[in-house]
């Protein structure tokens, strides 16, 4: 079987596959910038009871990473860095979730539509 010989249900549920997998990528991309997760990730560590001097969580890395700035400006600017990535995290996540959403469909179209 050739790429021409497939039908418009399998195109369908070939490009909402491809759709969808897109939209992990950039959730999985964008998992590092968002605040909300490090701060769950923290928690999970403590509770686990795996957070050492020599395994920092997440919210302590980005707080260290803060920290090492020489100047306040540098300071400054790293933390309104961090947020404005936090903020385009989110941003982000919700058009991945649209994407994974459109994903679904397209395959489930070209499930139904035989």
């Amino acid at each position: 079987m050739t790429f021409s010989e497939l039908a418009n249900s399998d195109w369908l549920m070939i490009w909402g596959a491809g759709v969808a997998l897109l939209a992990l990528v950039i959730m999985w991309r964008v998992a590092r910038y968002d605040i909300a997760g490090a701060a769950f990730d923290s928690a999970w560590q403590v509770a686990r009871g795996k957070r050492t001097a020599e395994t920092p969580t997440a919210l302590e890395e980005k707080y260290n990473e803060i920290a090492r700035e020489a100047s306040y400006t540098g300071k400054a600017r790293r933390a309104a860095g961090t947020v404005i990535g936090h903020f385009a995290a989110k941003v982000a996540n919700v058009i991945a979730m649209i994407m994974l959403l459109a994903g679904a469909v397209l395959i489930g179209l070209g499930y139904f539509w035989r």
